[in-house]
């Protein structure tokens, strides 16, 4: 009898000890939810794509790509109407919390290529849907 209550206990410490180490590596092995590519359509059609990698602290190195952005348009001659460049940006923007978000220089890549203006970029990150939302609404998915 006194083997078998040892025994349990000893098992029940091994068991203890194991689910443990499972909760600490899993939570060590959380992945950033912000790092890799994403993907959304922004409000007028174009397709965007977002590059998100890790960075010193809280900061986060991001490349933006639109690859018809409504800010970068010119007449069409001879016809008129819109000519869509894309548009890119590139920098850091900082995390807070779910949020991630600063300011960056957006060009037109028209020829030549050209500074539209500074951006401001947000995008929030939805753990329940894996997703990100930016400013405009748009909802960025991988």
């Amino acid at each position: 009898m006194k083997k078998t209550r040892k025994m349990v206990r000893l098992l029940a410490t091994a068991a203890s000890l194991l689910m443990a180490a499972v909760l600490v590596v899993g939570a060590a092995a959380a992945p950033d939810p912000f790092k890799g590519t994403w993907y959304s359509m922004d409000t007028d059609g174009s397709n965007q794509t977002l590059r998100i990698g890790g960075g010193p602290g809280n900061s986060y190195h991001v490349r933006y790509y639109d690859d018809g952005a409504s800010v970068c348009e010119t007449p069409r001659p001879p016809y008129g109407g819109p000519w869509l460049y894309a548009a890119s940006a590139s920098g850091t923007l900082e995390a807070s919390g779910f949020v991630l978000s600063g300011n960056l220089p957006v060009y037109c890549l028209a020829h030549p290529r050209h500074l539209y203006a500074n951006g401001d970029f947000r995008y929030t990150y939805d753990s329940v849907g894996d997703t990100l939302t930016d400013q405009h609404g748009n909802i960025w998915t991988h």
